[in-house]
């Protein structure tokens, strides 16, 4: 029998490649793209965000200025598949997001956890909130 979550995951696939919706634009004018690392993992786990909200911007600015070790908001936001055009060698992107304290456990993960069941990750949970992510550099 075919579980239902291997069934959403084909179905949001096959509605994805009809509609077009590969999400590979170029990030919008004048949007500032911040990477994210997690605490204890490689550097490929990388990712990134852009955005054009004042507010992320400015809360994302004040993490770099301090120490990495002080650096505890971590990001959380809705997912959508594409790169966007920034989050290069990954197939999805945050479409919106913002840098929190705390979320719940069921978006927690690491970026290739996302990356290998894109359809779970954006067609049942639909938000990304890696608790060990850290905004580790702005990208020029």
């Amino acid at each position: 029998m075919v579980s239902t979550k291997l069934l959403a995951s084909l179905a949001l696939a096959l509605s994805l490649v009809a509609c077009g919706g590969g999400g590979d634009a170029p990030a919008e004018p004048g949007a500032v793209t911040f990477a994210f690392r997690l605490r204890g993992l490689p550097g490929s786990e990388e990712f990134r965000v852009s955005t054009t909200s004042p507010s992320l911007i400015s809360q994302a600015r004040a993490q770099l200025q301090l120490p990495e070790s002080q650096r505890m908001l971590f990001v959380s936001g809705t997912i959508q598949l594409g790169s966007g055009g920034h989050n290069l060698g990954w197939g999805w992107h945050f479409t919106q997001a913002e840098l929190v304290e705390a979320a719940t456990e069921v978006c927690d993960g690491r970026p290739s956890l996302v990356q290998a069941d894109l359809g779970y990750w954006l067609g049942v949970v639909q938000r990304f909130c890696p608790w060990g992510s850290y905004v580790y550099a702005e990208i020029p």
